[in-house]
């Protein structure tokens, strides 16, 4: 008797381990363990780390001190290095949501300026929020809600004219002339329109067709380098339309000498040096060829004065526009 009370004995207590065992088993199958990790917690710019037994945010925050007004708001999060809960408290603040001509007053406790519009009622679809949708929202921010829109319409453009510039080499250098004025055509586009809040921002052209064709403008330009003088062709490097006026040789000194320091005559010219050089070969139809040697108080720009041999030829030239070729 007393072998079999000792063998019962044992099993009892044997019996009593494994039912402890299963018991352990099962808290931690249920989440017992949660309960001890930490949480971090983010409010008002702090970082909180508790470790509690809490299961539920609100009563954590409570725990930790944090008290919620009824117009703030909480968010649950797992971070990406340890894995455990974060509770991160938002703050209503006062916003102002500007969305079809109105002001939206709001405590808003949201993370993003997309949620604050959502609580105002903006729609998602064809809405362009200012600041941008991730922006953190602040006390006092004024968002901007834009209504987006756009239509497509048929429109009358023009059909701006090319210019074809062609070489003659009948034309002296620099000279250019209109053979064929252009004229612009007209062109029936589809044009996408977009519009801001009803205002157009840009276009762009979806399809065209020619209804009238353009009409270039043809112009030659002129390649010839040479010109004939009394001595004979001579090459010139540039052309140029001058106030042309005649003086003596005695009225610049009474000696008869350029600023240069040679006799005044016929052939000898005076020239802005910072339009044409002195000691640069000119030729000037009904003149001839002459040399620019002297200058004059009243010789300035494009201006040019060219010494006669006697005051009546000088009378009879006068004053006059003239073309003048600056030779190489």
């Amino acid at each position: 008797m007393s072998d079999e009370r000792s063998i019962l004995a044992k099993y009892g207590q044997h019996k009593v381990v494994v039912i402890v065992a299963l018991l352990l088993a099962s808290l931690v199958a249920t989440g017992f363990v949660w309960a001890h990790k930490q949480v971090h917690i983010i409010a008002d710019g702090k970082d909180y780390t508790v470790n509690t037994l809490y299961t539920s945010p609100h009563k954590i925050l409570q725990k930790a001190g944090i008290a919620l007004a009824s117009d703030d708001e909480i968010r649950l999060s797992t971070t990406s290095v340890t894995g455990g809960t974060v509770i991160e408290v938002f703050r209503a603040i006062p916003v102002v949501v500007s969305y079809q001509g109105k002001n939206i007053n709001l405590l808003a406790a949201k993370p993003t300026v997309r949620e604050v519009a959502d609580q105002a009622g903006v729609p998602k679809d064809k809405v362009r929020l200012v600041p941008g949708d991730d922006t953190r929202p602040v006390a006092g921010m004024n968002i901007k809600a834009i209504a987006l829109s756009e239509k497509v319409e048929e429109q009358e453009i023009p059909d701006l004219y090319q210019v074809v510039r062609q070489p003659d080499p009948t034309l002296e250098k620099g000279l250019e002339t209109v053979e064929q004025a252009g004229e612009n055509g007209l062109k029936k586009a589809t044009v996408r329109v977009r519009f801001e809040d009803g205002v157009k921002v840009s276009s762009d052209v979806l399809a065209e067709v020619v209804a009238v064709a353009a009409k270039p403008q043809i112009v030659r330009v002129g390649t010839r380098e040479v010109v004939d003088t009394s001595r004979g062709a001579m090459r010139f490097r540039d052309v140029r339309y001058m106030e042309a006026s005649a003086y003596l040789p005695t009225d610049g000194s009474a000696e008869g000498l350029t600023a240069t320091g040679i006799a005044a005559g016929h052939g000898i010219v005076a020239v802005d040096p910072d339009v044409i050089p002195l000691g640069t070969q000119v030729y000037v139809p009904g003149y001839g060829v002459g040399l620019a040697a002297d200058t004059g108080g009243a010789i300035i720009g494009d201006k040019i004065d060219l010494c006669m041999e006697s005051a009546s030829e000088a009378w009879r030239f006068g004053r006059r526009t003239v073309k003048v070729y600056i030779l190489e």
